[in-house]
């Protein structure tokens, strides 16, 4: 008698609970809905005479509003995955902002395209830097976005600069397809590039390699600093796309369009669950990230918390989220998770 083989397969011993809370980005998915349900509950008792929050309506208002975050974050996740930060971002944004204002009178394609080539060129210049010369990434990017910033200032002489009309260029940033805005459209579309990247093709592997075991990529024969430089160069590109669609958007530019948006856009992709430490990160996580940080000064305006107060909420949820971090890679166990 022959016995058919059997194959055990070994079963996860942990509760849905805990396969759910080990996804990247599930805490801050919790955290968005637990704030969601809070702020519909809590909006018609601070202001009777309003309409209420409206969570069908607010979402397409939040992605709008978080679009330049949205499309520099995701960006910024493949810097964060190598271990490396880029904090010249918001400067990086206000100055091809302002370049994007006076390109427009140039056309369609001056102001779109060369925007980004400014962005790219800017982003080549941090991964030099911190690549080709290997200089820690947060001192250099702190220094070169205090240089940005300076150049737009003298770029704008102080004052703001105002486009010419473009109907072409104006409904990036004011069209929409339907009841879906066109910058909407356009972050999804980023979303998708990014997360392909990322989960698809070996650039993206490599990069995770990178930060969870630089030693063992160098061995590997991985190009780390190339690999490396190139994430600043994606990341200068698409702070070059996000000043396309903010100038789009108001038709203006001016030296303090986009000051402390680096905060912002950190915050996105820690509370993604994107590791500071590098080797770990979702595209999708970011996208709750953002999407909190959204929600979050959408609901606290239909509260009437005034945006010193979001700052400060933000603040606490960014370093508490680092803390986290850190701890986690550090192996550190948590009172109430040791084992009894």
């Amino acid at each position: 008698m022959i016995e058919k083989n059997s194959i055990s397969v070994a079963k996860d011993p942990r509760s849905p609970l805990k396969k759910f809370m080990g996804i990247s980005g599930s805490g801050v998915f919790i955290a968005l809905i637990i704030w969601i349900v809070l702020v519909c509950i809590l909006s018609p008792i601070v202001n009777p005479a309003g309409n209420g929050f409206n969570v069908a309506t607010n979402i397409i208002s939040v992605l709008k509003q978080q679009t330049y975050i949205g499309i520099v974050a995701c960006a910024l996740t493949l810097v964060i995955i190598t271990g490396n930060i880029d904090l010249s971002v918001g400067s990086m944004l206000t100055l091809t902002a302002c370049v994007c204002a006076s390109l427009v009178q140039y056309g369609f394609a001056a102001a779109v395209f060369g925007t980004i080539l400014v962005g790219a060129l800017l982003g080549l210049v941090n991964g030099i830097l911190v690549s080709g010369l290997q200089l820690n990434s947060f001192i250099t990017t702190l220094g070169t976005g205090s240089i940005y910033g300076s150049f737009a200032i003298i770029y704008c002489s102080g004052g703001s600069i105002v486009p010419p009309s473009l109907a072409a260029f104006e409904f990036l940033g004011k069209g929409s397809v339907g009841i879906i805005p066109m910058p909407v459209i356009i972050l999804a579309v980023v979303v998708a590039i990014f997360a392909f990247v990322l989960m698809k093709t070996v650039f993206g592997q490599r990069l995770y390699v990178i930060g969870a075991n630089p030693v063992a990529a160098r061995y590997s024969g991985i190009s780390a600093r190339r690999d490396m430089a190139l994430t600043y160069v994606f990341t200068g590109a698409a702070v070059g796309l996000a000043a396309v669609i903010m100038v789009a958007n108001v038709m203006s530019a001016k030296p303090q369009a986009a000051s402390g948006k680096e905060m912002e856009i950190i915050m996105a992709v820690v509370l993604g669950g994107t590791s500071i430490m590098g080797g770990k990160g979702t595209i999708l996580g970011t996208v709750l990230g953002f999407a909190f940080i959204g929600f979050l000064a959408n609901g606290s305006t239909a509260l009437g918390l005034n945006q010193y107060l979001q700052w400060v909420i933000m603040g606490i949820i960014l370093v508490a989220a680092l803390s986290a971090d850190i701890m986690k890679e550090k192996g550190v166990v948590l009172p109430w998770k040791k084992s009894k």
